[in-house]
């Protein structure tokens, strides 16, 4: 059954409410109408199985039948730099799939642009929304505010229950698979603008702990590697602490 996402606001003791632009998706596009059953989340962890008792253009109101909660327990943070166009609305959409909690833009030395417009931000989450929505997730990803190499690596290496990790072309020993999943709760990915990380960036980041890893033997698209690299961590993660 799809999956779509309702304010926590919207939701209180027991009814749910939708309206306008998502309300006319629900009813028009989907075909959603009085007395169906429906499935919600509020982006916080909770699930919920509802009723629409009410379905009137571009409004749906609805009693809720059962709720679930359930979060990750391993997180993985993205800081990626920013590629050009709408391949950053790909990364996103694909990352959200992918199970990433947060994406954080990062300002490399090489980077082009690490900012965007308040317009651009607020399409980028509803980007988020609809792919969280989509692959039935509880929660919805993130997505903070820019910040610069250096801040990060240092706010990274503050965290001892993470693993840190950097896909870099210079790497071929290291694999995601060689990595120890078990003794952290989160992963914190940096992932490189189109010229890639300069080396002085690289060796900061092994000063803090960092762990470089390869992708493989060809150079991939930025938002390409930030998608296989979450998989990759995500897979294996669930793999080892399950072995």
């Amino acid at each position: 059954m799809p999956h779509f996402y309702v304010k926590p606001e919207n939701i209180n003791n027991g009814v749910f409410s939708i309206e306008n632009e998502q309300a006319h998706y629900i009813l028009t596009v989907r075909r959603f109408k009085k007395g169906d059953e429906i499935m919600i989340f509020d982006g916080l962890g909770n699930s919920y199985r509802g009723v629409i008792s009410c379905a009137d253009k571009n409004f749906i109101e609805g009693k809720i039948l059962s709720s679930s909660y359930k979060m990750p327990s391993f997180t993985i943070k993205l800081y990626a730099a920013v590629p050009k166009g709408e391949r950053f609305e790909w990364l996103i959409e694909k990352c959200a799939e992918s199970g990433v909690s947060e994406i954080i833009p990062l300002k490399t030395a090489r980077s082009v642009n690490a900012f965007f417009s308040e317009n651009k931000a607020g399409r980028f989450e509803k980007i988020s929304v609809s792919a969280s929505s989509q692959c039935g997730r509880n929660d919805i990803m993130k997505i903070s505010s820019p910040v610069d190499f250096q801040t990060a690596c240092e706010n990274c290496f503050k965290n001892k229950n993470a693993l840190n990790i950097i896909p870099w072309e210079s790497e071929d020993t290291v694999s995601f698979f060689d990595l120890d999943y078990k003794n952290v709760q989160a992963a914190n990915i940096f992932i490189g603008p189109e010229g890639g990380f300069e080396n002085q960036e690289v060796e900061l980041a092994k000063s803090l702990g960092f762990i470089t890893v390869t992708l493989g033997e060809n150079i991939l698209r930025t938002e390409t590697a930030a998608v296989a690299a979450s998989i990759l961590v995500a897979a294996f993660q669930k793999l080892k602490s399950n072995a």
